[in-house]
Protein backbone atom coordinates (compact mmCIF):
# COMPACT_ATOMS: atom_id res chain seq x y z
CA UNK A 1 0.00 0.00 0.00
CA UNK A 2 2.12 2.28 -1.20
CA UNK A 3 -0.35 5.49 -0.03
CA UNK A 4 0.25 4.22 3.95
CA UNK A 5 3.80 4.17 2.91
CA UNK A 6 3.83 7.58 1.18
CA UNK A 7 1.78 9.63 3.25
CA UNK A 8 0.01 10.27 -0.36
CA UNK A 9 -3.70 8.52 0.41
CA UNK A 10 -3.97 8.06 -2.99
CA UNK A 11 -7.83 8.89 -4.70
CA UNK A 12 -9.70 7.36 -2.09
CA UNK A 13 -7.93 7.17 1.48
CA UNK A 14 -7.59 4.78 4.22
CA UNK A 15 -11.22 5.89 5.56
CA UNK A 16 -13.01 5.59 2.62
CA UNK A 17 -15.48 3.03 1.88
CA UNK A 18 -13.35 1.86 -1.31
CA UNK A 19 -10.59 1.02 0.66
CA UNK A 20 -12.60 -1.15 3.06
CA UNK A 21 -15.02 -2.66 0.49
CA UNK A 22 -12.36 -3.58 -2.16
CA UNK A 23 -10.17 -5.69 0.80
CA UNK A 24 -12.75 -7.86 0.72
CA UNK A 25 -12.45 -11.10 -0.58
CA UNK A 26 -15.79 -10.99 -2.41
CA UNK A 27 -14.59 -8.67 -4.28
CA UNK A 28 -12.90 -11.45 -7.04
CA UNK A 29 -17.07 -12.59 -7.12
CA UNK A 30 -17.49 -8.82 -7.54
CA UNK A 31 -15.65 -8.66 -10.13
CA UNK A 32 -16.63 -11.90 -12.32
CA UNK A 33 -20.35 -10.40 -12.18
CA UNK A 34 -19.13 -7.22 -13.55
CA UNK A 35 -17.22 -8.21 -16.06
CA UNK A 36 -20.94 -10.58 -17.26
CA UNK A 37 -22.85 -7.38 -16.92
CA UNK A 38 -20.62 -5.57 -18.96
CA UNK A 39 -21.09 -7.90 -21.53
CA UNK A 40 -24.83 -7.36 -21.76
CA UNK A 41 -23.70 -4.14 -23.06
CA UNK A 42 -23.93 -5.60 -27.24
CA UNK A 43 -20.80 -3.07 -28.13
CA UNK A 44 -19.10 -3.79 -24.76
CA UNK A 45 -19.13 -6.99 -25.64
CA UNK A 46 -17.99 -6.76 -29.21
CA UNK A 47 -15.07 -3.90 -28.14
CA UNK A 48 -14.21 -6.91 -25.89
CA UNK A 49 -14.71 -9.60 -28.58
CA UNK A 50 -12.65 -8.19 -30.74
CA UNK A 51 -9.80 -6.69 -29.23
CA UNK A 52 -9.07 -8.53 -26.13
CA UNK A 53 -6.91 -11.81 -25.43
CA UNK A 54 -9.25 -13.13 -22.80
CA UNK A 55 -9.86 -16.36 -24.70
CA UNK A 56 -5.99 -17.39 -24.29
CA UNK A 57 -5.47 -15.59 -21.09
CA UNK A 58 -8.23 -15.14 -19.44
CA UNK A 59 -6.43 -15.39 -15.94
CA UNK A 60 -4.00 -12.49 -17.05
CA UNK A 61 -6.71 -10.50 -17.93
CA UNK A 62 -8.59 -11.02 -14.47
CA UNK A 63 -5.09 -9.99 -12.88
CA UNK A 64 -4.43 -7.04 -14.96
CA UNK A 65 -7.78 -5.67 -14.14
CA UNK A 66 -7.62 -6.47 -10.48
CA UNK A 67 -4.28 -4.90 -10.39
CA UNK A 68 -5.41 -1.61 -11.80
CA UNK A 69 -8.23 -1.66 -9.27
CA UNK A 70 -5.74 -2.55 -6.74
CA UNK A 71 -3.81 0.63 -7.73
CA UNK A 72 -6.67 2.89 -8.31
CA UNK A 73 -7.84 2.05 -5.10
CA UNK A 74 -4.33 2.01 -2.79
CA UNK A 75 -2.17 3.29 -4.82
CA UNK A 76 -0.34 7.26 -4.75
CA UNK A 77 -2.57 10.09 -6.72
CA UNK A 78 0.58 9.87 -9.48
CA UNK A 79 -0.01 6.00 -9.31
CA UNK A 80 -3.68 5.75 -9.88
CA UNK A 81 -3.77 8.80 -12.38
CA UNK A 82 -0.82 6.44 -14.52
CA UNK A 83 -2.67 3.49 -14.27
CA UNK A 84 -5.90 5.32 -15.66
CA UNK A 85 -3.63 6.69 -17.98
CA UNK A 86 -2.39 3.53 -19.42
CA UNK A 87 -5.84 2.24 -19.95
CA UNK A 88 -7.51 5.83 -21.58
CA UNK A 89 -4.49 5.46 -24.22
CA UNK A 90 -5.18 1.52 -24.78
CA UNK A 91 -8.72 2.10 -25.34
CA UNK A 92 -8.36 5.23 -27.84
CA UNK A 93 -6.47 2.59 -29.94
CA UNK A 94 -9.23 -0.05 -30.21
CA UNK A 95 -12.19 -0.38 -32.15
CA UNK A 96 -15.07 -2.65 -32.80
CA UNK A 97 -17.22 -3.70 -35.74
CA UNK A 98 -20.95 -3.74 -35.11
CA UNK A 99 -21.45 -7.30 -37.16
CA UNK A 100 -24.70 -5.82 -38.39
CA UNK A 101 -24.15 -2.37 -39.62
CA UNK A 102 -20.83 -2.89 -40.88
CA UNK A 103 -20.06 0.56 -38.13
CA UNK A 104 -16.66 0.75 -36.88
CA UNK A 105 -17.14 2.75 -33.40
CA UNK A 106 -14.25 3.44 -30.64
CA UNK A 107 -14.25 1.54 -27.93
CA UNK A 108 -13.65 4.42 -25.83
CA UNK A 109 -17.14 6.17 -26.00
CA UNK A 110 -18.07 7.73 -23.15
CA UNK A 111 -21.63 6.14 -23.00
CA UNK A 112 -19.56 2.78 -23.08
CA UNK A 113 -17.17 3.85 -20.53
CA UNK A 114 -20.41 5.28 -18.43
CA UNK A 115 -22.04 1.52 -18.79
CA UNK A 116 -18.41 -0.52 -17.61
CA UNK A 117 -17.96 1.76 -14.64
CA UNK A 118 -21.15 1.72 -13.42
CA UNK A 119 -21.54 -2.11 -13.82
CA UNK A 120 -18.28 -2.16 -11.82
CA UNK A 121 -19.78 -0.45 -9.24
CA UNK A 122 -22.95 -2.17 -9.28
CA UNK A 123 -21.49 -5.31 -9.38
CA UNK A 124 -19.42 -4.51 -6.63
CA UNK A 125 -22.05 -3.24 -4.05
CA UNK A 126 -24.53 -6.01 -4.62
CA UNK A 127 -21.89 -9.01 -4.23
CA UNK A 128 -20.82 -7.46 -0.86
CA UNK A 129 -23.91 -6.61 0.25
CA UNK A 130 -25.26 -9.94 -0.41
CA UNK A 131 -22.37 -11.75 0.93
CA UNK A 132 -23.10 -10.01 4.60
CA UNK A 133 -20.35 -7.27 4.35
CA UNK A 134 -21.18 -4.04 6.82
CA UNK A 135 -22.45 -2.06 4.80
CA UNK A 136 -25.34 0.60 4.97
CA UNK A 137 -27.43 2.37 2.55
CA UNK A 138 -25.36 5.30 4.29
CA UNK A 139 -21.87 3.88 3.27
CA UNK A 140 -23.54 2.32 -0.22
CA UNK A 141 -24.50 6.09 -0.94
CA UNK A 142 -20.81 7.69 -0.07
CA UNK A 143 -19.08 4.42 -2.30
CA UNK A 144 -21.01 5.45 -5.21
CA UNK A 145 -20.43 9.51 -4.62
CA UNK A 146 -16.54 8.09 -3.97
CA UNK A 147 -16.42 6.75 -7.32
CA UNK A 148 -17.89 9.72 -9.28
CA UNK A 149 -14.39 10.89 -9.71
CA UNK A 150 -12.36 7.66 -10.06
Amino acid sequence: MDALRTGDQGLFGPSSVTWQMHGDPMMWVAGIRALYLQALHPRAVRGVLQNSDFRRDAWGRLMRTANFVGTATYGTTEAAEQAGARVRKIHTLLKATDPDTGERYRIDEPELLLWVHCAEIDSYLHVLRRSGFPLTDAHADRYIDEHRVS
